[in-house]
């Protein structure tokens, strides 16, 4: 059977050069289709004919008829994930051949510079520990990469442009840095396959992945903003429309979304506008149930701006509140060295806590630990204040003395607390000082400031606040 398949193939590739069907570069050799699935098979022929697609790992022939403009689309299934060579023939009596072709785990990856950042790195901004992780790559981890054309249009843009990179030491300087480790991370566990389409602005913000219905529910960035084209990227709508709806019909597993700096100065909005971010991506992919997983932005010193904070805090909440979310948290990861540099070098650690919440979460590997710990609740004692915490698993723990909280008084003025271990193992006890009372306590709740309270897997505490203070 696998012989009369191979002569099919060479058969037809002789019409290769005169084929007229012209297929979305998404679709096209190298590519890693989701695994166990239907998916679909879409383009244009010229000839407007009958279009009929065989694929390698099936005797079954998938055939439809094209469109009064030429366009078609076929639905067509896949085997289970693995390192197997496939290839795809579509046909309209000439014919396009897709080669080297494997099939596993898909995940859309998408955001502003910190999701783009290659191992390439920015100027003065290296990745740490691109030099090995380049030398170290191989095509045979079935790693592959999609970069999709950056693009700011308001109109679709079709077909969409990108190409699809092995994971050898040639290509993958050109890799997303946070997309590979999450990539290589969860492939080491599942041993299959992984293909991440990597759609991601630098600069952008939230409103600029969203549609026109969605963005016109918000006053603080209209519509109709005054942009001009030298900054066409902070548009609305614009990376919606030609970076995330054209690929609505390559089925995914889920998505990855690491941004927020864009929108720092606009948190009040954010968390409500991350969570229509996600229903409308989910719609846009036509399964409501798509994971969704957010990397917290990371500490940094922004000047004279005090909402970072913020963005985090409407980061923890939208991932909380939609169902098969999650977030990672990044406090631990900006040493002081690195306080002024919004592109922090650890993309490793972060694309390992993706991949242990994707593991948990999504790939049911029910024994890891993949939380970070965070605030519950609290209690007012009369010499002290207890605070409980979700996901400390074993324990609480903490580099010397622990840093990071900080008690705030009537002036709304936070000074920093003495803070230690309680006897459970979720708690930490904050003692008042005699005849003072409490008002409202935060937890790295700044723009830089690293905490050192973890839970017994290394994974550091998400920031919070227990007021709604403006300041």
């Amino acid at each position: 059977m696998k012989i009369l398949i191979t002569v099919f193939f060479l058969l037809s590739f002789t019409s290769f050069t005169r084929a007229t069907i012209v297929l979305p570069e998404v679709l096209s050799d190298n590519m890693v289709l989701q695994q166990n699935c239907v998916i679909k098979i879409w383009g244009t022929s010229s000839q407007k004919k009958n279009v009929t697609v065989r694929a390698s790992w099936t005797t079954t022939a998938f055939s439809t008829s094209c469109k009064a403009d030429g366009t078609f689309e076929i639905s067509i299934f896949t085997p289970k994930g693995s390192f197997e060579k496939h290839n795809i023939s579509v046909s309209d009596g000439k014919t396009v051949i897709l080669k080297n072709i494997l099939v596993g785990e898909v995940w859309f990856c998408a955001g502003q510079s910190n999701m783009a950042m290659t191992f390439s790195g920015y100027r003065n901004q290296p990745i740490a520990n691109a030099k090995e992780t380049i030398e170290s790559a191989k095509e045979e981890s079935g790693i592959r990469m999609f970069n999709v054309e950056k693009t700011a249009s308001y109109a679709l843009i079709s077909p969409c442009k990108g190409k699809w990179l092995l994971s050898n030491s040639k290509n993958i300087a050109a890799f997303s840095a946070a997309g590979y480790f999450y990539a290589l991370h969860i492939q080491k566990t599942l041993n299959v396959p992984i293909g991440i389409i990597n759609s991601s602005y630098g600069g952008s913000t939230v409103e600029g992945w969203l549609n026109p219905s969605t963005v016109q529910k918000y006053a603080d960035y209209p519509l109709n903003t005054n942009i001009p084209d030298s900054l066409s990227h902070l548009r609305p709508c614009v990376m919606f429309q030609g970076m995330v709806r054209p690929y609505r019909n390559y089925q995914i597993k889920g998505f990855v979304w690491y941004q927020g700096e864009g929108n720092v100065g606009r948190s009040s909005t954010y968390s409500q506008k991350l969570q229509d971010l996600a229903y409308l991506w989910r719609f846009t992919f036509e399964n409501p149930a798509l994971p969704f997983y957010v990397v917290e932005i990371a500490p940094y010193t922004y000047d004279g701006i005090s909402e970072p904070a913020k963005i985090r805090e409407a980061q923890f909440i939208a991932a909380h509140t939609l169902e098969h979310a999650g977030i990672v948290s990044t406090n631990d990861l900006v040493p002081i060295s690195e306080s002024t540099c919004i592109h922090p070098s650890n993309k490793q650690a972060i694309g390992e806590r993706l991949g242990n919440l994707s593991l948990l979460e999504t790939y049911d590997y029910d024994t890891i630990q993949a939380h970070s710990p965070s605030f519950n609740r609290l209690e007012i004692h009369k010499d002290s204040v207890i605070l409980f915490f979700e996901n400390t698993y074993e324990g609480l723990q903490h580099d010397g003395v622990i840093i990071g909280f900080e008690l705030g008084d009537t002036m709304h003025e936070f000074h920093p607390v003495f803070a230690q271990l309680g006897p459970e193992k979720n708690t930490i006890i904050l003692p008042l000082e005699k005849g003072s009372s409490f008002h409202s306590l935060r937890y790295s709740f700044k723009n830089y400031q690293v905490g050192n309270v973890k839970n017994s897997v290394g994974l550091p505490l998400f920031p919070f606040r227990t007021d709604d203070w403006m300041e």
